[in-house]
């Protein structure tokens, strides 16, 4: 049984330890830095445990924007990042740039190359992915798209390009091979690639539109290598727009969204697809008003579709025989204007390893997100909160565009041929059912590989088989567990639910300082803790021993962790200064 030894509060930073493998997708690069300037950063969001982390990566230099992805390895650490135009790995270090025309300005790679800032990132969601190559622990398959321009059209995508690398034992990569064509040149693709496992539970499907028509195009990666698998047609012709593309956590749905003018509204092209002979089938096309670089995306559990037209944010019950009529409005954008900037209205759609659906704001180079913390509930229960987090630093207008690494076989179907099983891991996470209301508490599963019962004990007697229960507690300190089966073995995991007495957990805030700093000493990363768990604004300095301030950033949000690989060893005092006048000063010793 794996379990986390640490007492915490539901009122404070929850602490749980990295999930052992299926780490890949753990970690999303995002924001563009390219000077010291510190109204900029690399960011990287952990998501390791059941509250979003911060790491400020200070001295990564890229620029990312729509097009991104990234990979970790088995430890969760980010270790490729690609914005179509350039390949990054561990730390940022520049491995190589994809194609570039550099004698023709009005090329693709050009066009978004800027004199001052370099190469700014391709501007097309999905329109790249990073997946590892199958029965190896060192290759990695980089594919992106590639342009040229069109009269009337901008830059339609004319083909499919992979880049391979090879992680050496010293962290770097080895290039084997870029800019190699996969499928044929093509007038003219969606622009967009999503990915998941093929129903041997090894291989890759990666899946790409035709653009004004019908044709879809399921790539597989195989040990082999790559290839265009199949070329099929549906029954729709698909408008091409601007939107994003959705695959399912479970790989069984695909969603298009194409908005194409304010007066013609969008489409919602719904899909089937078949993890074991690459084939799509359309279910369904929806109809909705429009915005720009609109998005979607499904549930956990499959059971629910979301998309928004900048200003609304919907929900469809796919398991419904007219899907079109369930739609039902989450909510109305509330109005919100990043200072000095745009209002955060909604945009594309991403889901993240915590259960939870994060929302990018439409308009660019804005510094807050929204979240969808309870997708598997119907639209009144789903706890969606407005520019929930505010990273006080611009990152762009989308998240990485990352698979569902934490999916096995499908068990049973005509392609479960290797001999590998699904074999469930229990993870779960857990908040106040309503805030403010401390002592009933929603626990959210979030386990993988195919579980198929649940058994929740709360360790005060009570049970539950529930996937998502709500449990009241009385004042005190409980052992919660749960365990998830499948027809091939169990899996146990537990979390200490520590509920406070009110006027002692007032006592305690009042005795003990909110923020504190980890590990002292520390290697290359200096993590600032808050107890509270609240993500707010401060501004943090660190001096070194001769009163040199070697950072000074005066919008920093906390909690965050710190990654400076740059600085030397020795002794150094970190400053930080909250919003409402409290002061914080640490000496820590970097090893």
């Amino acid at each position: 049984m794996r379990s986390i030894k640490l007492p915490v509060s539901i009122f404070l930073l929850l602490l749980t330890s990295t999930l052992s493998s299926q780490n890949e997708g753990l970690k999303w690069v995002i924001g563009y830095s390219n000077s010291d300037n510190p109204d900029y950063s690399i960011m990287h969001l952990d998501f390791s445990g059941p509250s979003l982390v911060i790491d400020w990566h200070f001295d990564e230099r890229m620029q990312i924007r729509e097009t991104s992805s990234n990979i970790c390895d088995n430890n969760g650490e980010v270790i490729l990042t690609t914005n179509g135009m350039q390949i990054f790995g561990k730390n940022g270090f520049h491995i190589l740039d994809t194609i570039s025309f550099v004698d023709d300005p009005l090329g693709y790679w050009n066009w978004y190359d800027d004199d001052f800032l370099g190469p700014l990132g391709f501007f097309k969601h999905e329109g790249a992915i990073i997946l590892p190559v199958p029965d190896s622990d060192n290759d990695y398959s980089v594919l992106y798209h590639f342009a040229e321009l069109h009269s009337s059209l901008g830059f339609p995508t004319k083909k499919y390009l992979e880049a391979r690398l090879h992680w050496q034992e010293d962290s770097t990569f080895q290039v084997v091979y870029k800019d190699s064509l996969i499928g044929t040149t093509h007038e003219y693709y969606s622009g967009t690639l999503v990915a998941t496992k093929h129903a041997n539970g090894r291989d890759w499907w990666i899946v790409t539109f035709e653009r004004d028509g019908n044709a879809y195009y399921s790539f597989l990666l195989e040990p082999s290598g790559i290839s265009l698998f199949l070329q099929g047609e549906t029954t729709v012709t698909m408008e091409g727009g601007l939107g994003q593309t959705a695959m399912s956590p479970s790989g069984n749905y695909i969603a298009r969204v194409e908005g194409t003018t304010l007066n013609d509204g969008q489409n919602i092209y719904l899909f089937q697809f078949d993890r074991c002979s690459g084939e799509i089938e359309p279910i369904e096309t929806i109809h909705t008003t429009t915005g720009y670089f609109t998005g979607a995306a499904f549930s956990p559990n499959e059971k629910y579709l979301y998309a928004d037209d900048n200003n609304n944010l919907w929900q469809w019950d796919m398991q419904a025989s007219d899907i079109a009529s369930t739609q039902m409005l989450v909510d109305t954008f509330d109005g919100f204007v990043q200072p000095g900037w745009f209002g955060t209205i909604f945009g594309p759609l991403s889901n993240a390893p915590d259960g939870r659906i994060y929302i990018s704001p439409a308009s660019g180079s804005s510094e807050f997100m929204h979240v969808i913390n309870q997708p598997d509930l119907a639209s009144n229960d789903v706890q969606f909160i407005q520019h929930a987090f505010d990273f006080k630093v611009p990152f762009g207008r989308s998240s990485p565009n990352i698979p569902n690494y934490r999916l096995g076989p499908l068990d049973g179907s005509d392609c479960d041929t290797l001999g590998i099983n699904n074999l469930p891991v229990a993870h779960f996470r857990f908040a106040e059912n309503i805030p403010g209301e401390k002592h009933t508490i929603l626990f959210t599963d979030i386990s993988y590989f195919d579980p198929e019962t649940w058994h929740w004990d709360f360790g005060d007697g009570m049970t539950s088989s529930e996937i998502h229960p709500v449990h009241t507690f009385e004042d005190g300190l409980y052992h919660v567990c749960l365990t998830v089966i499948n027809a091939n073995a169990s899996d146990s995991t537990c979390q200490w639910v520590e509920i406070l007495p009110t006027g002692l957990k007032e006592e305690l805030n009042s005795a003990i300082p909110d923020l504190s700093v980890y590990p002292n000493p520390f290697k290359d990363v200096l993590e600032i803790h808050s107890r509270s768990g609240l993500l707010r604004s401060t501004h943090i300095q660190l001096f070194d021993i001769h009163g040199k301030c070697l950072i000074d950033q005066s919008k920093a949000p906390v909690p965050v962790n710190l990654h400076v690989p740059h600085l030397p060893s020795g002794m150094y005092v970190c400053r930080i200064a909250e919003e409402d006048g409290t002061n914080y000063s640490f000496i820590v010793m970097k090893q």
